[in-house]
């Protein structure tokens, strides 16, 4: 597959992204969270987003259009 720089800009330019860093203090933290994800074998991206969406749902948040913002 062929890599397009421009393509990559504007998929880059519609998406959401979030970052999640354990400090060196948090480090127990993290490897607790590494070691759950390979017993259940979730990706820490599905793992973060179905907390998100646990979180915003518990909190009631509703869902925006997507093509507003």
């Amino acid at each position: 597959m062929a890599y397009h720089k421009q393509s990559q800009d504007r998929y880059k330019q519609k998406i959401i992204q979030a970052k999640v860093q354990y400090s060196l203090s948090e480090i127990a933290e993290g490897k607790r969270m590494q070691s759950y994800l390979a017993q259940t074998g979730q990706s820490a991206n599905s793992y973060i987003k179905g907390l998100i969406k646990a979180d915003l749902d518990a909190k009631g948040i509703e869902y925006l259009d997507p093509n507003e913002g």
